[in-house]
């Protein structure tokens, strides 16, 4: 009779909410009035199982294709969601069911969200921070900020731990502001900036500490509050109301905008990598102050700018009008006018600079890398006499010590290309015994290459002493295709497993024991199995969050790092797992071996997105290809920005999304959609799918277009006719390029190796 009430209570509650969003019933009464039955999901699958029903709900496969939108796969949730507990009354999982579903109506009904999660607090005692936190964002959304207020405000009194007190300072002073309240919002505003961390919102707090401030009337502290906004947070949409209220002339006082600000303004533009806009403050601020002793410090900052939007020709004139001045500005605008030279072939005017700089005050760094831009360029023109010539100087002189290496390398390097193999073979050789751990590895590679074409036995001696020393490296992946190189077994690290005795402890953080393995450790932690409940329920942001917080408190224990990177991977926090293993672990796994537990490598090569992958219907694309370039473009991360404004997972440009998505029919992308997990795989598949079939699946063209471009690419190619594939990679003039070329398919054929050994 119990369970019959709750179905029919849990019945009559999603009625009302489908009523609400779309004004009818989800399914008949007779449906659910009958006995239990598996249930039959939208693409024929049967799950009778209660964990199987709630994965098949909370994270639905048809979600990763492109036949739902948002508000679809929102409503498939809830259906299925209901029709789990309804099937399986009193059990955990109908519970979790009950407890997303308040989550995911709290701006669509938040009147049932409301019930759910007051009914889940109980259930669910571990997350009490976090249900607090949705009922008060519930009860902002019906209208009662003063009852929000109090529910955000009641967080850190009864979870004083809680990871959610920035988040819920910030809350309960917009509930407050909401309220008319502005000195408790303000209070409480205060406290989330004191928070400092990004959840504190700062550009919304000032805008309602400009407001309220407006409100007492206090005319001169509101519009210093606004500008502060204006200056700091100008990428915001709060930046664009407090531009609005600053225009009107508060207090009839015209709105006078100082040079300095306009360049505060610029930084902090540049610091998102909105070049455009900071270019365009950036000229406001030259023009506006003539005499400004920060001038110089603005050209250099307006000619990187225009580099990154490959605006070279104005980049130029910025970088010689800098270069006429003195000061430290002036020097590095040296570099950068020389490397704009060499981008655009102008190799008479970056000779002519490389002529002029021993009478200068520039660096020896900077002297080097202008000798050593001279000879690229004389390189790609085949001087190849001259290039050396340049080389040599730049690897006598040159400061530090790897620009020395570099300098060496091209030496080496040019001879190879000039088929003086033997020369070749000397100068490499010389650098290997440099033990340069940058350049080690492709000297050593070169010298087995150049061994080979001058038919000189030693190359097979130097491909195993490469893979000895870099076994996980682009360059011995290289070897092992040229000859048969056993593999190097490590023997497995059990410190993430093994139990301690008490009276037998390790020595942990200079003097602690350890009586429990480091992973039961972890495990231990609240935040841990609040995580793991994020994780199961889908909320994979909030289980982010709880477990980065263990990465500060284990940062001085190798062995807990590395269990707690395989436990982040495990639960789907790919980012945190993947940056901490790489942080900590990198040598071990990408270059030179060593003993680490089995699990890491799992965390080091994440394939939990595989399935949205594949999910995009490119039969011609790898997934593990895709899964590569997500790892050394954002390391997974899917908040990433780059310096030239790329975004997401793939790290995909505004521009780029919408050419894909106009070329698919489908609807125009902004650059906040490219922050959306799905959309940001679905193009940027599909953007890897166009330069597959582009370059008639040639894999490395491919991943040389997604970072170069495909036009460029496709200039390389003519300039470089019969080239092998290694040596086409080397010469690929871009360094950027290059060295992402290397990375994205060393990790290819990493996920490669690891998908064959499992």
């Amino acid at each position: 009779m119990q369970d019959y009430i709750h179905k029919r209570s849990i019945r009559n509650l999603f009625i009302a909410i489908a009523i609400s969003l779309c004004g009818c019933a989800p399914f008949s009464t007779q449906a659910s009035a009958g006995p239990a039955v598996p249930l039959l999901l939208s693409d024929g699958d049967i799950c009778d199982r209660e964990e199987v029903c709630f994965q098949a709900a909370a994270l639905p496969k048809e979600r990763l294709g492109k036949g739902l939108n948002k508000e679809q796969v929102l409503s498939l949730k809830l259906e299925r969601l209901q029709r789990l507990m309804a099937r399986f009354p009193a059990t955990v999982w109908a519970k979790r069911a009950g407890l997303l579903s308040g989550t995911l109506l709290i701006d669509r009904n938040p009147t049932a969200a409301i019930q759910f999660l007051r009914t889940a607090q109980q259930d669910f005692p571990i997350l009490d921070d976090y249900i607090r936190l949705w009922i008060g964002e519930a009860l902002l959304n019906l209208g009662d900020p003063k009852q929000a207020a109090e529910m955000f405000a009641s967080i850190p009194q009864t979870v004083p731990d809680s990871n959610l007190l920035t988040k819920a300072a910030h809350r309960a002073g917009e509930a407050w502001y909401q309220a008319s309240n502005c000195s408790e919002a303000m209070a409480w505003f205060a406290k989330a900036v004191d928070g400092n961390d990004k959840e504190s919102r700062p550009s919304q707090a000032l805008l309602r500490r400009g407001t309220c401030q407006l409100r007492g009337n206090n005319i001169p502290e509101s519009r210093d509050t606004l500008m502060q906004l204006w200056v700091r947070f100008p990428y915001s949409q709060e930046a664009k109301e407090a531009e609005a209220l600053l225009a009107s002339n508060l207090g009839g006082v015209p709105w006078v905008i100082q040079p300095g600000e306009r360049l505060a303004r610029a930084q902090a533009y540049l610091g998102q990598s909105f070049h455009a806009e900071a270019i365009e403050e950036l000229r406001k601020f030259l023009a506006a102050d003539p005499q400004s002793p920060r001038r110089a410090d603005a050209k250099l900052k307006l000619g990187i700018a225009q580099v990154r939007l490959k605006q070279y020709d104005h980049a130029r004139e910025t970088f010689r009008a800098l270069v006429k001045e003195s000061g430290p500005e002036s020097h590095e605008g040296s570099v950068w006018l020389a490397r704009t030279y060499l981008r655009q072939g102008q190799g008479d005017k970056l000779l002519e600079l490389a002529a002029t700089i021993q009478t200068t005050s520039l660096s020896s760094e900077q002297k080097g890398q202008i000798v050593l831009f001279a000879g690229m360029w004389l390189e790609d023109q085949g001087r190849f006499d001259d290039a050396i010539i340049r080389y040599r100087q730049a690897a006598k002189v040159g400061e530090p010590a790897s620009q020395r290496a570099e300098a060496r390398w091209r030496v080496g390097w040019v001879y190879y290309r000039m088929a003086r193999y033997r020369e070749a073979g000397d100068e490499l050789r010389q650098l290997a015994d440099m033990h340069d751990s940058d350049f080690e590895p492709q000297a050593l590679y070169w010298m087995g290459r150049a061994a080979e074409l001058s038919q000189q036995p030693q190359a097979q001696d130097v491909y195993l002493q490469l893979c000895q020393r870099y076994v996980y490296t682009y360059y011995c992946q290289l070897a092992r295709e040229r000859i048969n190189i056993p593999s190097i077994e490590f023997p497995a690290s059990e410190s993430t497993q093994a139990v301690v005795s008490v009276n037998g402890g390790v020595s942990v953080n200079g003097g602690l024991t350890r009586s429990v393995s480091p992973r039961a450790e972890i495990e231990q932690h609240s935040a841990y199995r609040r995580a793991i409940e994020f994780k199961t329920l889908g909320l994979d942001s909030d289980a982010a969050r709880e477990l980065a917080g263990l990465t500060d408190r284990y940062n001085r224990d190798p062995d807990a790092l590395m269990a707690l990177a395989t436990m982040l991977s495990e639960v789907g926090v790919y980012h945190h797992a993947l940056r901490l293993a790489r942080a900590r672990f990198r040598d071990k796994l990408e270059r030179i071996g060593g003993i680490v537990d089995p699990s890491l490598w799992k965390a080091a090569y994440p394939t939990g997105l595989l399935p949205a992958i594949k999910g995009q219907g490119a039969s011609r694309v790898d997934p593990y290809l895709v899964a590569a370039i997500i790892r050394e473009e954002s390391q997974y991360d899917r908040h990433a920005v780059s310096r030239v404004g790329a975004i997401g997972l793939m790290q995909v440009m505004p521009g780029t999304a919408n050419n894909v998505a106009q070329r698919l029919g489908l609807p125009a992308v902004g650059r906040d959609d490219l922050f959306d997990q799905e959309i940001n795989i679905q193009i940027g598949v599909r953007y890897v799918e166009q330069l597959l079939d582009q370059f008639a699946g040639n894999v490395v063209l491919t991943i040389a277009s997604y970072n170069a471009g495909p036009i460029i690419v496709g200039s390389w190619v003519a300039a470089h006719p019969g080239r092998s594939q290694d040596e086409f990679i080397e010469l690929i003039p871009y360094q950027e390029t290059r060295q992402y070329v290397k990375r994205v398919l060393r990790s290819y054929r990493e996920y490669i190796r690891l998908d064959k050994a499992s």
